[in-house]
């Protein structure tokens, strides 16, 4: 009984596809536009279509291991061979890929000056010039022959507005990075134009890198100016107080009665104060120093972009044909599907008579 049934489907099945394909042979004529326009239409899109072009970057973070308030001495004790091993490990790659798409970044980038097509302007305005915003602002009064003519730290609330729109779109379209298991870190930029990935993704690099160390490094160049200052008001002491004990002795013509001793005394004091507190000064400055360059990552460029880049997503006219051809071969089928079916119901489905 099973049998019969499987054989009575697999018949149907059969009838069902002859009454199918002799379907579709009737429509012949409708299948071959459809095919024809999807083939043009592809065809078409192979000559619209823009390449666009990736710029990549590739870098390793290293910085020192943190050591305390020693970790200047251990730095100072390993360059005279008192230490041994590494002293460097990666960090922090996670909050660098992070920060890669961070506004500032990005609005740092958009203002760097560069040439392309023979026009020298920032990054920012060849945006406007090569991504087709100039022309559709033409229609729209408050932005028509709109430029960046201000600084980045002096932006009008019209600038501002069109920055912030600037970067959200490079951030979501433009714009990737990622880290790999070894710790490398990759940072991709694709656009239409080729010069403008280029350039972007090189200055990107450049921003990302100067405020990614600035912000690691703040806590420590702060200390080291401080320390500094101090070094520099006691220096000026320390000569302050020399100077004073010179003039004394010129003054006393070498007739040292017994309150002059006393003020030679405490002027002998004074400068030997000053010059322990200056000795000590300059330990600590350097103690700092080494300790800010301990402190300091070092971002090692591996890969930088470097004209011509290779152009993706080329489509050719014959690539263009065959995919429109299959693309209208599966529209052909679902339409003579789709029309047989309701025929189908249409058929089945009588109309209701009208009551006279």
């Amino acid at each position: 009984m099973e049998h019969e049934v499987e054989e009575m489907s697999l018949i149907d099945m059969t009838n069902s596809l002859k009454v199918f394909l002799a379907e579709f042979k009737k429509k012949w004529l409708t299948v071959c536009i459809i095919v024809f326009i999807t083939s043009l239409m592809g065809v078409i899109y192979s000559f619209i279509k823009k390449p666009k072009f990736t710029a990549v970057s590739t870098m390793m973070l290293e910085s020192s291991k943190e050591g305390g308030s020693m970790s200047g001495a251990l730095a100072l004790a390993s360059q005279f061979g008192l230490m041994s091993g590494s002293s460097s490990s990666v960090i922090n790659e996670d909050k660098l890929v992070e920060i890669i798409k961070a506004e500032t970044i990005i609005k740092t980038t958009l203002f760097k000056k560069v040439t392309i097509d023979s026009t020298t302007d920032i990054l920012a305005n060849h945006f406007i010039d090569l991504f087709g915003y100039k022309k559709v602002w033409e229609k729209d009064e408050s932005l028509k022959g709109f430029r960046f003519v201000n600084t980045r730290d002096n932006l009008t609330l019209k600038e501002n507005g069109v920055l912030k729109m600037f970067c959200t779109q490079i951030s979501l379209n433009s714009l990737t990075a990622e880290k790999a298991k070894s710790g490398i870190i990759t940072i991709a930029t694709t656009t239409e134009s080729e010069s403008f990935s280029k350039y972007f993704n090189q200055y990107l690099v450049e921003a990302l890198t100067s405020f990614y160390v600035d912000h690691i490094t703040e806590k420590g160049r702060k200390n080291v100016d401080i320390t500094q200052k101090r070094v520099d008001s006691v220096a000026i002491a320390l000569k302050n107080s020399e100077f004073t004990l010179a003039k004394w002795k010129d003054a006393s013509n070498q007739l040292v009665k017994a309150q002059g001793l006393i003020e030679e005394m405490r002027l002998r004091r004074n400068v030997e104060v000053c010059n322990s507190i200056y000795i000590e000064g300059i330990k600590q400055l350097e103690m700092s120093k080494f300790n800010l360059l301990q402190q300091t990552p070092f971002l090692q460029i591996i890969d930088t972009p470097s004209l011509p880049l290779d152009p993706m997503g080329i489509v050719s006219p014959a690539k263009g044909a065959v995919m429109g051809f299959i693309v209208g071969g599966i529209l052909s089928v679902l339409f003579v599907f789709v029309e047989k079916k309701y025929m189908s119901l249409k058929l089945e489905v009588p109309f209701p008579k009208k009551q006279v």
